[in-house]
């Protein structure tokens, strides 16, 4: 039997009403990431799998349905429950996906237009924040561009900066780290936290 979610959990989630997807999206991802249900949702269970893991699978699934379902409106839950989504909850997932391409469709120049219009003002933590939100409005919207471009409009914003310019010139040449956009906010944290440190030591 599926755990009933926690309500501190879910509170912050928005409820599901048709019109609100790339924001309930966006919370309802993360909160399925910190509760280690992910996986279900985006994945199918592979066909050499052992009982004891389908079992296992099978918990999670129900736990994530159960999670999803107690954040959704009734008109939705109609729209997107039938007798192969209420037990798989990657097609539950998908389904609800499916269901508002058309909505996402009409926001992604919004979505695309909104980051490139934001500059970064000289709080690089703050850049950072504002930038993982805007990569997963992009995912959310279905927008698909290569890993490197998105690393170099990332590291394009900081270039005018004379205080980044070394470490935007060190993660622009590094080719396995241009290659993946988490990995360069990543050393972008590492970089603000080894300032924060620094400047500790001077105090």
């Amino acid at each position: 039997m599926a755990e009933r979610p926690n309500e501190k959990e879910t509170s912050s989630i928005p409820i599901l009403d048709g019109t609100n997807y790339s924001e309930w999206y966006l919370s309802m991802r993360f909160l399925l990431r910190s509760k280690d249900l992910l996986d279900v949702c985006e994945k199918a269970i592979g066909q050499d799998t052992t009982p004891s893991a389908i079992n296992r699978w099978t918990k999670l699934s129900f736990e994530a349905i159960t999670t999803i379902t107690s954040r959704i409106n009734r008109r939705v839950f109609l729209e997107v429950i039938n007798s192969e989504t209420s037990d798989k909850a990657n097609l539950l997932w998908s389904k609800i996906n499916e269901q508002y391409a058309s909505k996402r469709a009409m926001n992604k120049g919004s979505v695309w237009m909104n980051w490139q219009k934001a500059n970064y003002t000289g709080n690089l933590h703050q850049y950072i924040e504002d930038t993982q939100k805007f990569l997963l409005e992009l995912e959310s919207v279905s927008i698909k561009m290569p890993s490197k471009i998105l690393s170099y409009i990332i590291l394009g914003k900081l270039a005018g900066d004379p205080k980044l310019s070394q470490v935007v010139e060190l993660l622009t040449l590094n080719e396995d780290i241009i290659e993946n956009p988490d990995q360069i906010l990543s050393h972008l944290q590492e970089y603000t936290n080894h300032c924060k440190s620094k400047m500790i030591a001077q105090v």
